[in-house]
């Protein structure tokens, strides 16, 4: 999440706000400074004569299109003799233990996440090009799970599921280190602002602990629950000190807040069983509902995502749009949330909890009724297309969501100043992006404006399903990129390398122009579309908007299908599906793009692909379970489970280490297939 590379201390919300209009002024201007620098490179191996200025010479490069991919884990300890798997958050002994050289000599780079129990990982270098090789997804996943897994304490496993059942649930966590409680209070200590109800801490350590921490709501009186601190959030079941020490995330939980003017609030639909209560409670103030009240309950979830470099500016805000219509699909063939806080849920995915634990809006702005309203968390599906290629239609940017007008209106003045030429989609791109407030400011970084960190600061924390990103930097040697991010992470090494390759097919259909490709429909659609695929069963049970005639340039033609219509067509052969488009265009594609390596290269890149598409097809029509249907259905089965929609510690012990076991393929499961015959 973001930049770790700032430290030291940050304003509170009320603070930041003498700088916010300053600092995101200083955010434009780097933008469009990256946009003066880097506006007409492209990558000289490809032409597109609907995306290329033929004006505009291009830019001899030795650059290459790479990609890549990063996710997340829980560190899991599993105490056998007790029946508990509890989150251990004292991951930074881990990083201390391994030191900055050794880190350095590994094939993959071991990054800390907002949860102190939370460690991602990604390639320290990316794929090259989109057809060499691409059997090295699998084998970098492999031994980047497999080599973290060998450097954790006897009794820890890295899980790879989105969301760790338990978290909230009482005492949740093995014990917290000191060094965290220390960290902790050294970084309270820092904050010299009043906040409302909470004053100025002047107390040592023991009177911290006395005076500052609470006794956390919990459904599980019968177990000892250390009380917990909620200086942040003030949260009354998730303990502040579990955060990453980092002071980004402490800060990002306590001015989300700050600027929301109360805490955040997750209300997440209850699966009802025929034991299950719903009265209101102080655990549960909300009948019906699973309700949370932190950001860990959100940010502490873990993803799969990719990143695609692009050929040019164009062909990134293309590809920016053309992923944003596909991400809800993505979603729901991923689903693997069906558990919260203890409690089985009627949805199958994170991502509205994700959108509800960041939601900054105040109460105005969250009101329907108000002029100030804004309709999206900044934690959301994109709200606005930004391509300027002649398949974007204007009927399709229904919306009409607000934007920073001020700040457009300073964006306009300043690129006609630095002589830019900047066009209206791309303006309001930015309007929307700068219509959320900076939540983190260092205080001794307010005035530095030599790089790109205050255009970050914004771009950063703006969490949409997908991401199109600039050159890091002025002097950057990578071009423009997007991101795609709404995949849920999967148990297995195979599963994640298969998503990864399956929407990495469907990317490489827009480096090519063969076949016209084109997605777009009405962005509320693709609304509709990310609503419906949360529901429970949805790969299955429900339908998705989707273009049929996306192999034309005129206006959609946009029917209700299910996925597995979308991905490999209907009965009738009058719609081929995605699945069709990449067959059309596969092998020319590959035969062109990998004349200069091995013809086995090829060959086994081809067979890759279909087992690929095989275990797709083995998920969109059943055959294979989500991960959310097999958990849902593990602890539904489960012996000691009451038909109470409640996950026991004891159930989350058995769930948790089956998982494992079949992650280290210690036990074998029809549902998590091996997939690939590598």
């Amino acid at each position: 999440m973001g930049y770790l590379n700032d430290k030291g201390v940050t304003y509170d919300y009320y603070e930041s706000l003498a700088f916010q209009k300053m600092l995101k002024e200083k955010g434009i201007v780097q933008f469009l400074s990256l946009l003066k620098i880097f506006g007409k490179f492209q990558l000289h191996e490809h032409q597109f004569e609907h995306l290329s200025d033929p004006n505009v010479k291009q830019v001899e490069t030795k650059m290459q299109l790479f990609w890549g991919d990063e996710f997340e884990g829980h560190v899991i300890k599993l105490y056998d003799d007790q029946k508990l798997a509890l989150l251990n958050p004292n991951t930074s002994g881990l990083f201390q233990s391994l030191g900055e050289e050794h880190q350095k000599k590994l094939p993959f780079v071991i990054l800390p996440e907002f949860g102190a129990w939370m460690i991602e990982l990604t390639p320290n270098k990316p794929y090259q090009c989109m057809c060499y090789n691409f059997d090295q997804v699998l084998i970098n996943m492999r031994k980047r799970i497999q080599t973290l897994q060998s450097y954790l304490p006897q009794g820890n496993q890295y899980v790879l599921i989105p969301v760790y059942p338990m978290l909230g649930v009482g005492r949740f966590t093995t014990t917290v280190e000191s060094d965290l409680t220390a960290s902790m209070i050294e970084k309270i200590r820092s904050q010299t602002s009043y906040i409302e109800g909470t004053p100025t801490l002047q107390q040592d350590e023991k009177q911290f602990q006395n005076e500052k921490l609470i006794q956390p709501a919990t459904p599980y009186k019968e177990l000892p629950v250390e009380p917990i601190c909620n200086y942040f959030s003030q949260s009354i079941y998730f303990d502040d000190r579990i955060i990453n020490p980092h002071p980004r995330y402490s800060t990002l939980a306590q001015n989300i807040r700050l600027r929301r003017g109360s805490k955040v609030e997750i209300k997440i639909p209850l699966f009802i069983d025929q034991n299950t209560n719903v009265e209101e409670s102080e655990y549960e103030p909300n009948p019906g509902y699973i309700t949370m009240d932190h950001m860990g309950f959100g940010m502490g979830n873990c993803a799969l995502q990719t990143t695609y470099l692009s050929i040019d500016i164009d062909h990134a805000r293309l590809l920016y749009d053309q992923l944003a219509i596909l991400a809800p699909l993505f979603a729901a063939l991923t689903a693997g949330s069906p558990i919260y806080k203890g409690k089985i849920s009627n949805w199958d995915t994170k991502w509205d909890c994700l959108e509800m634990s960041v939601d900054c809006r105040s109460e105005k702005e969250r009101n329907p009724q108000n002029a100030n309203y804004i309709p999206k968390s900044r934690y959301s599906t994109i709200s606005y297309f930004i391509s300027n290629d002649k398949m974007n239609l204007e009927e399709y940017n229904d919306l009409n969501f607000p934007a920073n007008e001020e700040i457009m209106k300073f964006t306009k003045e300043k690129a006609q100043e630095m002589d830019i030429k900047l066009d209206d989609k791309l303006l309001k791109h930015l309007g929307i992006l700068f219509l959320r407030d900076n939540m983190v400011m260092f205080k001794d970084k307010i005035h530095i404006d030599d790089n790109t960190a205050h255009f970050e600061a914004i771009q950063s924390s703006n969490w949409n399903s997908v991401r199109f990103k600039p050159p890091p930097s002025y002097n950057s040697k990578i071009g423009w990129r997007v991101e795609f991010r709404t995949m849920e992470i999967q148990l297995t090494a195979e599963e994640n390398a298969a998503w990864s390759i399956m929407i990495l097919m469907i990317v490489r259909l827009f480096f090519t122009n063969y076949i016209p490709v084109n997605f777009y429909m009405p962005l509320s659609l693709v609304d509709e579309n990310m609503r419906r695929s949360k529901e429970k069963g949805a790969i299955l049970n429900k339908k998705f908007y989707f273009r049929t005639n996306f192999q034309e340039y005129g206006p959609a033609t946009v029917e209700e299908l299910t996925l597995q219509e979308i991905f490999f067509g209907k009965q009738d052969n009058t719609f081929i599906g995605i699945i069709g488009l990449i067959h059309q265009n596969r092998n020319v594609v590959n035969k062109q793009q990998c004349a200069q390596k091995e013809e086995q290269v090829y060959l086994k890149n081809k067979i890759l692909q279909d087992e690929v598409i095989e275990f797709v097809r083995s998920k969109v029509n059943g055959t294979t379970k989500t991960l959310a249907s097999w958990m849902r259905d593990f602890v539904t089965s489960h012996p000691n489970y009451n038909q109470d929609s409640i996950v026991t510690h004891e159930i989350n012990f058995d769930l948790i280490k089956t998982l494992t076991a079949i992650k280290d393929r210690q036990k074998e499961d029809p549902h998590f297939p091996l997939i690939f015959s590598m």
